[in-house]
């Protein structure tokens, strides 16, 4: 019987001491650090006990509760000092099992308002484990009231903390630590980072280093992988995490929890492992390269302004995180971010993009700038109308072949030729000509044409052509009937009379005496405008007209008498070039080749006076071949 009594109290006793800690409620510490200005707060234990502590004097409930791990040394304490005149109690566990928290293995309730001695914890000097409540000195108290016997440690220990508040108000706390102990951060979590810099879209982390790295230096831990909490939490889970575990760039942040349990099963903690696969820029696989024509010269130098922006958006396809870019470029042999990328001057330089995704993985690649000169001077001449087609309505010019010379003879293939009917249309790139090899102008209108010359390279420059679509200059075939003399019309600037064909031969210098002229006759107009352009304007315009002459009579004699009437005898209707004067035996007595003139006057070949008589012609003209007689009568 006394022994079923004991079970029962020790049942008991167990069922009062047992307590369920969340870990979320437990505020983890790192690397020795100090914990300065906490307040404990109202929680929902109620039943944590000291060793020491009878079944009626568990801590209150306004607890703060840490832990700490062990990552090196053999000896841990611990100081609480109050930022003022309160009572503070604290009990410890050493590796406790959160899910089944029993008594304290450390622990101190004394009265410190009693003892005016407020700061409690773990002494290097003192032997006693626990302070019971309300002792005092002399009375159950450790040396030093409020201290108990530090801990002797091994890497991968950890400490549980339980600082309560007796005193109704409250002023605060210090926590800090002592002893060779040196705490292990990795309680506090740890994040894994990779750039994703074959752009699969994933990246693979292998779990096995990282379960070494945040194991002890005794590796004393068995630690599985868990995507859930819960999971990690659970001893007996088994959905572990395979190793090498794969974490997509567009999740990009992957939280998985690590499980810690002792070689005897019992379960140590949990940290959460943070897997970040970081998206990273692509370095576009062709060199970038910009061009702009020069815009001022800045010291001798063109120069021009680049939005180096204009990039960005070629360079953030396919990503699914935006990039932030900055820009760089060297100055005195130093790299130094441009201030304003959007409007950049340079007269031509190499330029740094620096890109990253959520400030990770930074890469950079090369923008080169490039200031051009198109290198064609602009230019303004005449295109001639006879280089053009005479249509019913006007005149059709072929403008395409006008490039040569807006090109200054340059290769065509590196530019961008445009014609416009206006300045202000070649500037806004308005109304372009559609097919300026058949533009056709109406007669009589004068017309200046705005060229617009560019480059890939956004060179450009204007040039000028004018046209004039005068209408051919023709004269229609002739006929006098009364043996008048047709009078050659004075011609329009660039035309002139020929008597052949082709231009051949001689002109007809309208400057000179005025032009008559008897038919048959055929007169030939040439044409030809170079306006300052002989390689361009090199066509030419001809036409004919036939004159013909009607109802002249040969003179059936002349009197060279010196009164100015019939002196010589007058062929000219007939355009005579070879004359004969036979007397009446048959004799040649005047002879006159190469053209006549009418010199004939009665004289001989020897240039001596023939007697009055009858004499027989015979002549060659341009109306044919003539005989007859002729009377010489002084």
């Amino acid at each position: 019987m006394k022994y079923f009594y004991l079970l029962i109290l020790a049942l008991c006793s167990n069922l009062i001491h047992s307590q369920r800690i969340n870990p979320e409620d437990v505020i983890l510490v790192c690397s020795n650090q100090q914990i300065v200005g906490q307040t404990p707060q109202n929680t929902a234990y109620n039943n944590l006990y000291t060793s020491c502590s009878d079944i009626f004097s568990p801590l209150t409930s306004s607890l703060a509760l840490f832990f700490v791990e062990i990552e090196s040394g053999s000896t841990f304490t611990f100081t609480i000092s109050p930022q003022g005149p309160v009572d503070y109690d604290f009990a410890s566990w050493q590796n406790p099992d959160f899910n089944n928290l029993g008594l304290s293995d450390r622990g101190s309730q004394n009265d410190g308002v009693n003892t005016a001695l407020y700061d409690i914890g773990l002494s290097l000097t003192e032997t006693m484990l626990c302070e019971g409540p309300g002792v005092r000195p002399g009375t159950g108290a450790a040396t030093v009231p409020g201290f108990v016997r530090y801990y002797d440690v091994q890497p991968g220990d950890g400490i549980l903390i339980a600082i309560n508040r007796w005193s109704p108000e409250d002023a605060g706390f210090t926590l800090s630590f002592g002893g060779d102990a040196v705490l292990n951060c990795d309680i506090l979590g740890k994040t894994y980072e990779i750039c994703d810099i074959n752009h699969d879209k994933k990246e693979v982390f292998d779990l096995q280093p990282i379960k070494e790295e945040i194991n002890n230096i005794n590796n004393t831990f068995i630690i599985d992988f868990f995507e859930s909490i819960d999971d990690a939490r659970n001893v007996n889970a088994t959905n572990i995490l395979p190793s090498p575990y794969t974490v997509s760039v567009e999740d990009h942040i992957k939280k998985i929890y690590a499980r810690f349990k002792r070689s005897n099963g019992l379960f140590v903690k949990t940290i959460e492992i943070t897997l970040i696969a970081n998206e990273t820029p692509k370095v576009p696989d062709e060199a970038l390269k910009d061009a702009l024509c020069y815009q001022e010269v800045i010291a001798g130098k063109n120069v021009a302004t680049f939005d180096l922006t204009k990039f960005e958006t070629q360079l953030s396809e396919g990503h699914i995180n935006p990039i932030t870019f900055s820009y760089w470029e060297q100055v005195n042999g130093l790299p130094q971010q441009i201030a304003n990328p959007t409007a950049f001057k340079t007269s031509g330089q190499p330029i740094t993009i620096h890109m990253e995704i959520n400030g990770k993985c930074p890469v950079e690649t090369t923008l080169t700038l490039t200031v051009n000169d198109l290198g064609i001077e602009p230019t303004s001449f005449v295109y001639s109308e006879f280089c053009g087609i005479e249509t019913e309505t006007g005149i059709m010019y072929n403008l395409e072949q006008t490039i040569p010379i807006l090109l200054q003879n340059k290769d065509k293939d590196p530019f961008k030729l445009q014609f416009f009917t206006s300045l202000q249309d070649a500037e806004n790139e308005n109304n372009e000509i559609v097919d300026p090899a058949r533009y056709l102008l109406p007669y009589d209108q004068v017309q200046t044409l705005t060229v617009r010359i560019s480059d890939d390279n956004s060179c450009f420059t204007y040039s000028e052509i004018t046209l004039n679509a005068k209408p051919r200059f023709r004269i229609a075939d002739q006929v006098n009937t009364d043996c008048t003399p047709f009078l050659l019309p004075s011609l329009p600037e660039g035309y002139t009379y020929y008597l052949k064909a082709n231009a051949e031969g001689e002109s007809l210098d309208q400057m000179a005496a005025p032009h008559l002229f008897y038919g048959p006759k055929t007169i030939y107009i040439h044409a030809k405008k170079e306006y300052d352009q002989p390689t361009l304007n090199v066509c030419t315009f001809e036409d004919s007209f036939t004159i013909t002459t009607e109802g002249c009579i040969i003179p059936k004699g002349i009197s060279p008498n010196g009164d100015g009437k019939n002196d010589y005898w007058d062929l000219t209707p007939y355009g005579v070039l070879n004359l004969k004067i036979f007397n009446r035996y048959g004799v040649e007595v005047y002879k006159k080749t190469g053209g006549y003139k009418n010199e004939w006057y009665g004289q001989s070949n020897g240039n001596t006076k023939l007697p009055s008589g009858t004499y027989w012609y015979y002549f060659e003209g341009l109306t044919g071949v003539y005989t007859g007689w002729i009377e010489l009568i002084y």
